[in-house]
């Protein structure tokens, strides 16, 4: 894993700073004379950390999308003053908008760690793309939309000595790479982590009383691509008929951006036969810690029905 994320040779001098919830005996075996190895509680006052950060000035920097999306507002501001050789995203699904503010503000590419419970699935090579491990895991597909790419991943994992993992099916929403990545690897490549299954938006059907699920990115994008003023934003689905959309925009703005986004959601209904639900928009509010920031959440069971599609 080392091999996989260090921004240089695994024997060279490193200084990782790494942020997470919780802290392990794991994380702190990483430490060792070439290797400074740092551990950040996301639940740890935030002047804290970016006095600690200072400090440290950290080679390596890894931490959930929505810590480094707040580092680098602090970079920007001019409040924090880091240099780290290579960025690290775990733990969060890596939004589109948060990435290009994070890579803008410390003046290179975000990588990604593709990891859960079950082990190490994945990382970014030189070029971003996200590879899987496929020397150790096979990620066999279950798709949900196959010309669109868009599966779920059953794991197999034919390393492990102890508890089997066989044909384990996750909850995530994956999309394939169609392209073959530049770095030569012959191992999957992913062109994005959309999110969770769950968090899947059910819009009613126009013409019967089917829901229409409504994969993540079409959320994202309705909302980035309608109003380029937004700087952050989460949306939370609470009912078929009823969507919170908190944003983080300049009230120079809002007006505008709420109204392009509504138009946009409503091209999005005609598009795939729905019914848009009813959106209340407030003010975007977010503080990393114990909870992990989902942009695209969906707050309520779906009904189980045969007539439920995915677009």
């Amino acid at each position: 894993m080392l091999a996989k994320v260090l921004p240089g040779p695994l024997l060279g001098r490193h200084r990782i700073a790494f942020f997470l919830r919780a802290d392990s005996n794991l994380y702190g075996s990483v430490g060792s004379r070439n290797i400074e190895f740092r551990f950040y509680d996301l639940l740890d006052p935030i002047a804290e950390l970016v006095a600690r950060l200072q400090q440290q000035q950290p080679s390596l920097l890894v931490a959930p999308a929505s810590m480094l999306r707040l580092l680098a507002d602090l970079q920007r501001e001019g409040r924090l003053s880091i240099r780290p050789d290579k960025l690290v995203s775990v733990a969060e699904v890596l939004d589109p908008l948060d990435q290009g503010i994070i890579e803008k503000a410390f003046g290179q590419r975000l990588h990604q760690v593709y990891q859960c419970t079950e082990g190490f699935l994945g990382a970014t090579c030189a070029h971003g793309t996200l590879h899987i491990n496929e020397d150790v895991v096979c990620m066999q597909k279950e798709y949900v939309d196959r010309e669109a790419g868009k599966f779920v991943p059953i794991l197999t994992d034919f390393s492990r000595l102890t508890q089997p993992i066989v044909r384990y099916r996750l909850n995530d929403l994956l999309t394939e790479r169609q392209e073959p990545c530049p770095c030569g690897s012959p191992f999957l490549a992913i062109e994005r982590i959309e999110g969770r299954c769950d968090d899947m938006f059910a819009f009613p059907s126009v013409s019967d009383d089917r829901q229409v699920l409504i994969f993540p990115d079409f959320i994202t994008r309705a909302i980035v691509a309608a109003a380029s003023e937004v700087t952050a934003y989460h949306a939370v689905q609470h009912a078929p008929g009823e969507m919170e959309l908190a944003l983080e925009v300049d009230d120079r703005h809002r007006e505008a951006s709420q109204s392009a986004i509504l138009q946009a959601l409503r091209a999005l209904g005609e598009r795939t036969g729905s019914q848009p639900p009813h959106v209340a928009f407030s003010a975007y509010r977010h503080a990393p810690g114990d909870r992990k920031l989902r942009r695209v959440e969906r707050r309520f069971e779906l009904e189980q029905s045969g007539g439920d599609h995915a677009v």
